[in-house]
């Protein structure tokens, strides 16, 4: 189930529900000293509607909170889902953005653990990109413990997985890694770009289970979805980023040849003068006194 703290905004409507709760509960208990002070000194009965209407309040009451907590906890959502398309759409770092995220849905689904797969194009596998836990740390390679048959099974479906309790789903009985790591809540969202799978965004809840719903399958896919765009922008960047990157080499590289090129033909053009000729022919010749010079000691 997704969770999140009640936004202020809705703090003046708690409020008068649970005033309105204690006034209902006041009135329930004076009923009840009413009944039995006219039962005991006119041995008269009230009616029993009276209780009963008080349960059918308490009963709406209680119905009106619990819609109150789920529009803030929507609310919520919404506004976490538009902070992270604000990210996604602003930053061309992945690895921040993809944390921000793993961050943001472990949150947002009360998840123990978080992990991101995506497709390496080279070997055409899956490997892990993020690893987060609750404390927005990321897991060293030894604490990395999930299903991966559950993660392949959502990416070869292309379909969002959601388990309440591993252990007794039908599903998954006969998986070691299920029962070998004791694994409860679990869920793993594909990620989806242009009808292809890219990764898979992996949650789960080793301790508590019912964790995740159906509910919350929704804001999940529309998190994946923003992960396989920021992932595709940050690729393309990438390539852009490379392609610049090699420009600027093959133009140092030419500038070099040209300077050199623009060297040997000075030589050249001084070399091929008859001053320079004769400069060599001097050379030589004092040269030669030199080695006779030599010679004649």
């Amino acid at each position: 189930m997704l969770t999140s703290e009640q936004p202020s905004d809705n703090s003046g409507i708690q409020g008068a529900i649970d005033r309105l709760t204690e006034a209902v509960d006041r009135v329930d208990e004076l009923i009840g000293q009413l009944s039995e002070w006219l039962k005991a000194t006119h041995k008269v009965q009230l009616s029993p509607q009276l209780p009963t209407l008080v349960r059918e309040i308490r009963r709406n009451v209680q119905i009106i909170s619990h819609a109150v907590a789920q529009n803030a906890a929507h609310t919520h959502q919404l506004e976490e889902l538009v902070r992270i398309f604000a990210l996604i759409t602003s930053s061309l770092e992945p690895d921040q953005v993809l944390e921000e995220v793993m961050d943001t849905v472990i949150h947002l689904t009360n998840a123990e653990r978080g992990y991101l797969m995506l497709l390496d194009e080279e070997t055409n596998s899956f490997v892990i990109r993020t690893s987060r836990d609750r404390g927005r740390r990321s897991l060293p390679e030894e604490d990395v413990i999930f299903s991966r048959s559950i993660a392949h099974a959502a990416i070869s479906q292309a379909e969002p997985i959601i388990t309440i309790n591993a252990q007794s789903d039908p599903r998954f009985q006969g998986l070691q890694s299920v029962s070998v790591n004791n694994l409860r809540s679990i869920m793993a969202i594909p990620l989806v770009l242009h009808s292809k799978v890219i990764g898979v965004l992996y949650a789960d809840n080793p301790v508590a289970q019912g964790v995740f719903t159906q509910e919350s399958v929704p804001v999940l896919k529309a998190f994946a979805g923003q992960a396989a765009i920021a992932i595709d922008n940050a690729k393309r960047f990438s390539r852009v980023r490379a392609d610049l990157e090699r420009a600027e080499q093959e133009m140092l590289e030419l500038r070099i040849q040209i300077d050199e090129r623009k060297r040997e033909q000075a030589v050249r053009e001084i070399t091929e003068t008859e001053y320079f000729h004769e400069l060599e022919i001097l050379a030589r010749s004092l040269r030669r006194r030199a080695r006779r010079s030599e010679k004649g000691r």
